[in-house]
Parts: structure tokens; C-alpha cells; sequence
């Protein structure tokens, strides 16, 4: 096996399969390699593209095999760290790096790794001289994003049809998607150390902002109960929300304190967000005062998210409002 592929897609397919021959526990890692993933996500993925190029450079032809373990061990690692903070816009940053970092690496690779790349991804891409096609169940099974329309495919005979180019860009995408998806794992079922490590990043990331996304002077975002942080973390972090998530947190941060116009700032971030809806939704829940449900209201909306033991949210949040505690 080459190391020098898996140090360059630690994602893939082939790391995975390092991993189970040189029997690495991911759960049982030293605690050196937990800081080296911590390290990671607070710092190495936000760097600007040209210091992590700088970096990746130095790996194109590396072919060390205690390189590829640390590497194909961080990964994995990094993404139960990612389980047990579980917030949106870190997933988010994750994902992208190992976006970019594929298509550093792709663009210099010789037709022979492009192949086992494209194999290990996506194996029903066929080829037909300089073209490569998918048909297109194939194609709508990804379920990709708007930037994959169907009008914008070369579509022919059930086919649709991409370029190298286009096909690169298609591969980065389903990279990302692999990446994001969450690991089936309870947070109980986590070593207790790599929970200490977790709630450490969370701190970092929610309540020290280091990702800097715009915070109103409002109450503290970790002083808001399980189930309403969830539904902020999820907004600001631009995933879509349900219809009923997106009225719970509008209507729990209207009983807090925010006014129009900060609510209707943190919807901005949603992937359907239309300003005119949004906007008149809002102000629906002013005008009419919804207060935030109870616990058991909660529960039975799915939106309940740790079994706090108490009959309405509020009991878990405390902020002061005209000198009043509410």
C-alpha cells in the first residue's frame, strides 16, 4: 500500500483499511494524538488557504509511514472529537479543509492516483475517452446541493456526463458529504477523556467565538438550555432547520430579550431563507407573545435533546432583564 496516498486522503477508503489491519483503536489513542486532533480543529482548519497549501506541499511525494498513521489517526479521531461538540459551523470548517485539501492534491496527481481516487469515491463513474458519465439514478441519489442542479448537467440517454474538470468538482462535493455525515455513536459510549477534550473545544468555539460569527449582546449562548442550544448552534451554523425548530427558536429567543431585527439576523444564515417570510413569522410571534412550551411539548415535537429532569426550559436558564430575574 502506498503511504504516501493515505497520507494525501486520510478519508479514504484505503485509510480506513490501514486502520482496521494495523488494529489502531480510535478509542484507546494516547493522549498526545487527542491534543494533536484538538490542536486541529481549533487552529490548523482556519488557517488562511495559503499557510495550509504551505503545508500540504510538504507532503506531495511523502511516502513515511509514521506520517500516514499519525495522519490516517487524526482524522478519524478528529471527527469523535467533532461527535462530542457536536456544533455546525466547526463540522462545517472540517469538512471544507479536507475539501480543499483534495483538490490540492488531485490537481497534482498523476492519471494512476486520479483513478484510485475516483474509484475509491465514487465507483459507478464510468469512462468513455476524455469523458467520464453517471446515469443519472446514480446522480440524484447523491442528493446534492443547489450547486448541482439538474439544468446544469450534461444530460443525455439517461446519462449525465462530466468533464475531468467537472468530475474533480463533483468528487470534492461527495467528499465533504462523506466527511459530514455523523458518527452512530452515543456520547456515552466515548472515553471519558475525549469527552474532557470535547466540552474543552466547545467552550472554545461557542462561548470564546473563535470563529468569530457575529454574537448579539444578549444573554450567554451557554447558559441556554440543551435543546434551545442545539436549535441556535443548527441556525447560526447554516443548516436547515424544520418548521418547527425554526418557530421553537425564534419564539424562544423573542422570550429572552432579542427584537426583530436580531432574530431575523440569525435566520439569514439558513440555506432557505427567504426575508420577506422570515420576517413576517417573526413578527407574527411578537405581535401575538407565544411564550416558550414546556418540557413535555418538547418532547413530543422531538425537539427534546437530554433528559434534563425539569418541566419547562426556562428552570435550566437564568438571565436578568430590567434588573428582574426571569
Amino acid at each position: 500500500m502506498s503511504h504516501n496516498y493515505i497520507i494525501k486522503y486520510p478519508f479514504s477508503n484505503k485509510a480506513k483499511e490501514y486502520i482496521e489491519k494495523t488494529n489502531i483503536d480510535l478509542l484507546s489513542v494516547n493522549e498526545e494524538i487527542i491534543k494533536k486532533s484538538t490542536l486541529f480543529l481549533l487552529k490548523t482548519i482556519s488557517q488562511k488557504i495559503q499557510e495550509n497549501e504551505s503545508q500540504w506541499r510538504e507532503y506531495i511525494r511523502n511516502d513515511d509511514e509514521r506520517i500516514a498513521k499519525l495522519f490516517v489517526t487524526l482524522y478519524p479521531v478528529s471527527r469523535i472529537l467533532l461527535n462530542v461538540v457536536d456544533y455546525n459551523p466547526l463540522y462545517q470548517k472540517f469538512g471544507e479543509y479536507y475539501q480543499k485539501q483534495f483538490l490540492f492534491y488531485v490537481s497534482s496527481s498523476n492519471e494512476e492516483e486520479f483513478e484510485e481516487i475516483l474509484k475509491d469515491i465514487c465507483p459507478k463513474i464510468k469512462q468513455e475517452k476524455n469523458k467520464y458519465y453517471l446515469s443519472l439514478v446514480e446522480y440524484l441519489s447523491f442528493n446534492l446541493s443547489e450547486n448541482f442542479k439538474l439544468q446544469y448537467a450534461n444530460l443525455e440517454e439517461g446519462n449525465i456526463y462530466f468533464s475531468k474538470s467537472e468530475l474533480i468538482l463533483l468528487l470534492s462535493v461527495l467528499i465533504k458529504k462523506r466527511i459530514l455525515k455523523n458518527i452512530d455513536l452515543e456520547k456515552k459510549e466515548f472515553p471519558k477523556i475525549f469527552l474532557e477534550y470535547g466540552e474543552y473545544i466547545k467552550k472554545k468555539v461557542v462561548t470564546d467565538n473563535i470563529f468569530e460569527i457575529k454574537k448579539i449582546n444578549k444573554p450567554e449562548i451557554n447558559t441556554f438550555p440543551p435543546c434551545f442550544l442545539k436549535m441556535y448552534t443548527k441556525l447560526v451554523g447554516g443548516e436547515k432547520l424544520t418548521h418547527i425548530e425554526n418557530f421553537n427558536i425564534a419564539v424562544f429567543l423573542f422570550n429572552i430579550g432579542y427584537n426583530h431585527d436580531e432574530i431575523l439576523y440569525l435566520f439569514k444564515n439558513s440555506p432557505n431563507y427567504d426575508e420577506k417570510i422570515a420576517s413576517y413569522h417573526i413578527q407574527k410571534i411578537i405581535e401575538k407573545e407565544y411564550s416558550v412550551p414546556n418540557c413535555d411539548t418538547l418532547k413530543s415535537n422531538g425537539l427534546c435533546v437530554n433528559d434534563c429532569k425539569t418541566k419547562h426550559p426556562f428552570q435550566l436558564f437564568k438571565f436578568n432583564k430590567k434588573g428582574e430575574d426571569k
